[in-house]
């Protein structure tokens, strides 16, 4: 049986290094793919963008075939949703590569913050807490018994208590820009907290896709599989008969 010469769109050298079709390097032939095995809407993309290389028994290695898949989801989100965002970009790069993308924002948000941030934060936790209240109201009853019962006339601070309510406005006016600190601080957390889920939610959006896809093109090969079967046995049988008559 005479061995068929490849056609142009793919090369098969006898040290068992195959030629890339789209960047003309040579790979071991597991670190290449054949265009039979790519799904249909991914052959035609490379087609297009390819038209005087790629033909049905061309092949390509890995780099280039996670460009192309790349460039291929790049195309249909810039048709799904009109311009692309820097960050949907980013998704559909790391999409194409299968890159993961979940990060703990607590731990990458901890190590930003800076120690004038680290202190609001703790005093925002300190004057939130049930026991700073319970421990603020009873020293304002303990200041009061004080100035009014124990001290009588000698008292530093007699009724209406003057200088506690300017330690209380001073507490006060303190107080507020920590808590405040503290508050912009959560914000900005919660804003990278939803940057990190809408990229999650993206990426996951483009396998789900990606996967459909893949089942669609297994079916289609199966199926054109099962034909070719189907056409053979049939050819067979025809010959049977033919050498029976």
């Amino acid at each position: 049986m005479t061995e068929s010469h490849p056609r142009s769109g793919a090369s098969r050298p006898s040290s068992g290094r195959t030629k890339c079709t789209l960047c003309s390097k040579k790979f071991p032939e597991r670190q290449v793919v054949a265009a039979r095995a790519l799904r249909v809407s991914l052959s035609d993309h490379i087609t297009t963008r390819h038209p005087d290389l790629w033909r049905e028994d061309s092949r390509v290695c890995k780099t280039c075939l996670a460009q192309e898949r790349f460039e291929f989801l790049m195309q249909r989100l810039v048709l799904e949703r009109g311009e692309l965002s820097s960050v949907e970009q980013e998704i559909a790069h790391k999409a194409s590569h299968h890159e993961a993308l979940a990060a703990d924002i607590t731990q990458q948000f901890d190590t930003r913050a800076t120690r004038g941030q680290r202190i609001a934060d703790r005093v925002a936790a300190v004057g939130g807490s049930w026991p700073f209240v319970i421990t603020f109201l009873a020293a304002l009853v303990v200041w009061a018994v004080v100035n009014s019962l124990a001290l009588g006339a000698e008292a530093f601070d007699p009724y209406p208590y003057i200088l506690l309510n300017l330690f209380l406005s001073c507490l006060a006016a303190l107080q507020a820009p920590i808590i405040m600190m503290s508050q912009n601080r959560v914000s900005a957390r919660d804003r990278m907290q939803a940057d990190e889920d809408f990229r999650i939610n993206l990426k996951a959006e483009l396998e789900v896709a990606s996967l459909h896809e893949k089942v669609d093109h297994l079916l289609h090969s199966q199926w054109q599989h099962m034909v070719e079967l189907q056409e053979m046995q049939l050819d067979l049988l025809n010959e049977l008969a033919n050498r029976k008559s």
